[in-house]
């Protein structure tokens, strides 16, 4: 375990090299939008997304140069969505990472144009990857678009905003973190597959690993927000308008976040022999205080 940990921590370092080279900025009046866009996206955080997709990768002998600007782009998603989240018109949250949120130290309106700016980047260094070929760099931009937009994280969004507190069901609660949460973290796997020329076999097992292991760390933050502390998470607690826990009850929604890491291992049986890396990341996504 030692060793795998000293692996992640070389694969977050070479991520967050490979991210400060895809954000120079050659333009003086842009500093300030930089500096916004810079205190985000490395304001701590674990790469998981990036991560999971050189570990399925490896999987397929995959040479990480070829998988970066994919990975490095779905960690931009990722944090415009966090940015985008954070601000007064959707959750109002006052932290993110332990650290102000963004729109409280450079204003909304720069916040906004950071979310901004890092997706249209995301979708820029995959369309200008050197190492893919046309047709797989259109394939992998228009699967980001789908995962970001209506049938992903933004519809995701408006049913979080607009119908959560109307319904409070579990199909809904389900439905806005499978799209939220899941849907880009299974997105990081998918196409790490799909770039290794992956059966259709393997490329359905790594996303139904992701998609059930995405849940389990939904599963495993509302838990966290619950009887967890605002140094563990790194952000502001209780400002749901309703999770899991609230649903379900502390222990059934325990129950559910083992239930889901282990449909999430299942899944990878098709990788048996090559799929112990995948299976102690899903570990260590469900125990988030160690």
């Amino acid at each position: 375990m030692q060793e795998l940990l000293h692996q992640f921590e070389e694969l977050r370092k070479y991520i967050d090299d490979q991210l400060s080279r895809y954000l120079e900025n050659k333009e003086g009046l842009l500093e300030g939008l930089y500096e916004s866009i810079r205190y985000s996206l490395f304001s701590g955080g674990k790469r998981i997304r990036p991560i999971f997709c050189f570990l399925v990768g490896e999987l397929f002998d995959i040479p990480k140069e070829k998988l970066t600007a994919t990975a490095c782009a779905v960690e931009m998603i990722h944090t415009s969505s966090l940015i985008m989240d954070d601000l007064p018109y959707m959750d109002d949250a006052i932290t993110r990472r332990g650290k102000a949120s963004n729109h409280l130290v450079y204003g909304a309106d720069v916040a906004a144009l950071a979310s901004m700016a890092l997706l249209m980047r995301s979708y820029q260094i995959v369309l200008q990857d050197p190492s893919l070929p046309a047709a797989k760099k259109s394939c992998i931009a228009e699967k980001l678009a789908s995962t970001t937009g209506l049938q992903g994280m933004v519809g995701g969004q408006y049913v979080d905003l607009r119908l959560l507190e109307k319904t409070m069901s579990p199909q809904v609660l389900e439905f806005i973190h499978a799209h939220k949460t899941a849907s880009l973290f299974a997105l990081s796997g998918t196409l790490a597959a799909e770039i290794g020329e992956a059966s259709a076999a393997e490329i359905a097992a790594v996303e139904n690993y992701a998609r059930n292991l995405g849940l389990a760390f939904q599963l495993a933050d509302d838990i966290l927000d619950t009887d967890g502390s605002k140094q563990e998470t790194g952000k502001s607690l209780k400002k749901d308008k309703c999770n899991f826990v609230q649903l379900y009850g502390l222990d059934k929604t325990k129950e559910l976040a083992k239930d889901y890491t282990g449909k999430a291992t299942d899944a990878l049986q098709v990788f048996d022999g090559r799929n112990e890396k995948l299976v102690a990341l899903g570990t260590m996504l469900l125990d988030r205080r160690s």
